[in-house]
């Protein structure tokens, strides 16, 4: 069952929330400035792996430079490492759509362009 969390990250004064899926692997990530909430990460592995798959690195640097670079392990490492509150998909959603809107609102084509 997909799960989503949030964490503060005290030491980048980040607000973390993660998509998971149901072996604890990020699937979405959004960061939010702690001081003014502005987005700074929105990036889904599935975008990142159809980029991957299709060896497109220039395709992936743009990704990585519009939506950040997504958090690799499993949410699991997370709970022990920081205070994590899970919230409902309602919330993370929420947060997902605007961090799109703000950072861009669709990846970069797959064809690169």
């Amino acid at each position: 069952m997909p799960m989503w969390i949030r964490v503060y990250d005290d030491d980048q004064d980040l607000w973390r929330y993660f998509e998971g899926d149901e072996e604890g692997r990020v699937t979405r990530q959004v960061d939010l400035r702690g001081e003014d909430g502005t987005p700074v990460t929105a990036a889904s592995l599935e975008e990142v792996l159809r980029f991957q798959e299709r060896s497109d690195f220039a395709t992936m640097g743009r990704y990585l430079r519009r939506y950040g670079q997504l958090a690799e392990g499993r949410l699991a490492s997370w709970h022990g490492a920081c205070p994590t509150d899970e919230i409902p998909a309602e919330e993370f959603e929420r947060v997902w759509l605007d961090a799109r809107r703000v950072l861009g609102s669709t990846a970069p084509h797959p064809d690169g362009y």
